[in-house]
Parts: C-alpha cells; sequence; structure tokens
C-alpha cells in the first residue's frame, strides 16, 4: 500500500511529562489484551540512538520494544521526508549504529514520544550514557509522520558512561515495565517520574538540581512536620539499604542543603562550575540508587505509593 504523504510535525519540545504509560500490573494485563492487540493496525516506531556506545548488535528490552542495527531502517531515505530533515539529520540517521524499534496497536495507551522516553530514562537509571534521541519516526498503515525533539537527555563529563555492557541492557529491560508500570498507575510515584525526566533534560544545572531533590522528596516524604531533612535523609538511607546509614544519610543531607540554597536564592554566588556539576552528578546518583531500589521491589512500590500514614508506618518501622 502506498503511503499518503506523511505529516510532518513541526519541531517540538519534549513533551512536558515523561510521556509514558504502561498498564497497571503490566505483564497480566499484556497477556490478557495481547489477542486484541493482535487485531488491530500497528504502528511503528523509529528512534536513532545517538552515541549508544555497545558492541552487540540486537536485543529485546520488552514486549515489542527493541534495540535493532541500524540497517533494518531506511524510512527517513523517503521521498516526503526530503524538505523535513536537513542534510546533517539524514547523515546522521544513517551513521546512527542503533535504533530503538518498537511495535503496537494504532490508537494504543502508550504514545510513541512515551514509547521512546520510558526507554531514556530505564537507561539513565542503570546507567547515564551520552545516548539521545534528536528525531522519532512513526509509520502506520496509510500515513508516516517525523518529529524532531529539541530538548534531550544531558550528560556530565566524568559522569555519563562511555560504553554500555549487554548486561546493563538486560537491566534496563529488567525496570523498564515497573518504570512504565509506574508512570500509568497515576499516583504518588508518577509525580517522581516525571520530575526525575525533568532533570534529566534539564540544560542548566539549578533546575536538574531542584527537580531531581524534589522527585527524592516525592518519593519519601510523610509529614510536614519540622525536621525535613533529616527525616528524608533517613527515609533515604533505609530506603537504598544503605550499609553505613550514618554516612549515607550525611550524604542526602549535604545534597539537600545545597537544593535550599537554590530555591532559597543563595546559590548566586555559586560560581565554580566544575563543583556544581559534579554535585548534581552525586544527587543524579542519589536518585538513581532509589529508583533501582524502587523499580526492583514491588512491595517497595506498594509500600510508596500508599498514603502518609501507611509511608510513616514504613519509614518509622525501618528506621527503628
Amino acid at each position: 500500500m502506498k503511503a499518503n504523504k506523511p505529516k510532518l510535525d513541526p519541531p517540538e519540545v519534549t513533551e512536558q511529562q515523561l510521556a509514558f504509560s504502561v498498564r497497571g500490573k503490566y505483564a497480566e494485563r499484556f497477556r490478557q489484551a495481547r489477542q486484541v492487540e493482535d487485531d488491530r493496525p500497528r504502528v511503528a516506531i523509529w528512534a536513532p540512538l545517538v552515541d549508544l556506545e555497545w558492541n552487540g548488535k540486537q536485543v529485546e528490552l520488552f514486549e515489542n520494544t527493541s534495540i535493532v542495527p541500524g540497517s533494518c531502517y531506511r524510512g527517513y531515505e523517503a521521498t516526503e521526508y526530503h524538505d523535513f530533515l536537513s542534510t546533517e539529520e539524514l547523515k546522521l540517521c544513517r551513521e546512527t549504529e542503533h535504533w530503538l524499534s518498537v511495535s503496537q496497536p494504532v490508537h494504543y495507551e502508550l504514545s510513541a514520544a512515551e514509547a521512546v522516553n520510558a526507554f531514556l530514562i530505564a537507561l539513565w537509571v542503570i546507567k547515564p550514557t551520552f545516548t539521545h534521541v534528536p528525531l522519532r519516526f512513526v509509520e502506520m498503515p496509510q500515513e508516516r509522520t517525523a518529529v524532531r525533539l529539541l530538548d534531550r537527555m544531558q550528560w556530565i563529563e566524568g559522569h555519563a558512561a562511555h560504553g554500555i555492557a549487554t548486561g546493563d541492557l538486560t537491566a534496563v529491560s529488567e525496570v523498564l515495565g515497573p518504570l512504565r508500570d509506574v508512570y500509568l498507575e497515576r499516583r504518588r510515584l508518577r509525580s517522581a517520574l516525571t520530575l526525575t525526566f525533568r532533570g534529566c533534560i534539564s540544560k542548566d544545572w539549578q533546575v536538574g538540581f531542584v527537580c531531581f531533590s524534589a522527585a527524592a522528596e516525592a518519593m519519601l516524604t510523610y509529614a510536614a512536620d519540622r525536621g525535613v531533612t533529616n527525616r528524608l535523609a533517613m527515609s533515604y538511607a533505609k530506603l537504598t539499604a544503605a550499609p553505613e546509614i550514618i554516612a549515607a544519610s550525611e550524604l542526602f543531607k549535604r545534597l539537600y542543603g545545597i537544593r535550599s540554597d537554590i530555591v532559597h536564592g543563595r546559590s548566586y554566588d555559586r560560581k565554580l562550575t566544575e563543583r556544581n556539576l559534579h554535585e548534581l552528578a552525586e544527587f543524579a546518583d542519589v536518585l538513581r540508587k532509589m529508583w533501582i531500589a524502587v523499580l526492583r521491589s514491588s512491595d517497595l512500590r506498594t509500600q510508596l505509593e500508599g498514603d502518609d500514614e501507611q509511608r510513616r508506618q514504613f519509614f518509622t518501622r525501618s528506621t527503628s
């Protein structure tokens, strides 16, 4: 079937929300819905994973979500895209070694943007890299769309890994489903996930720091009483099962204090760029440890999705 002339969206800023979803108890719902989904027309989503330094060729991350060799997709060479893609963008597409490939039903609850962002944040949780997605292609039975992404995952020199192993991608596949599930549940952890994503794409260290700290607070808070910093610090230490509770809580308090300087206007004289970025990377690692613990434990997710009283009982019981 000859495709209609593609609908070329104008350059967009990455969606304000994480824009990805999953079914609650994703695996079970997937099994129940599979027959219905298989009968629906499908959409193919393609995204070049620029600077993904991996020696492998292909790996399945989730149902119908894979990393594939760049040779698997050449849709960007269609004549319909000639007026949209620049020469540099075409060259980038041809030279990118790995692409993210997603196949799903049309009008699926997971949008194209959400599918791509889900992978990117899962990759960041397991290992920060230089990987980014500048373009996204969506092909449906009778139309094609191309989107240029201006907001991209940011990286910090010395913090981002120059290579990724197959084992890392296996770990990504293990957290991808729970991560998507958290987003679809639309409860407390979804706010933390959205704030995490906004911090990851921020080009300003102060914005990134505030987003990361807000995400941590969304995961750890259970009361509005005085002493919030100490309370959050101890909750962090217990959530991540830190072997040295005092050292972990002191690290959290030091980094959270920088957040206070920023939001209260006391960070104007922090002119040491290298130090600021180093501390931002430290907070990123703090938040990543939290997400790894949460995404690998259904019990932790259940506890953190509860109300303040349920959270209080969980954290005070853990810290006693």
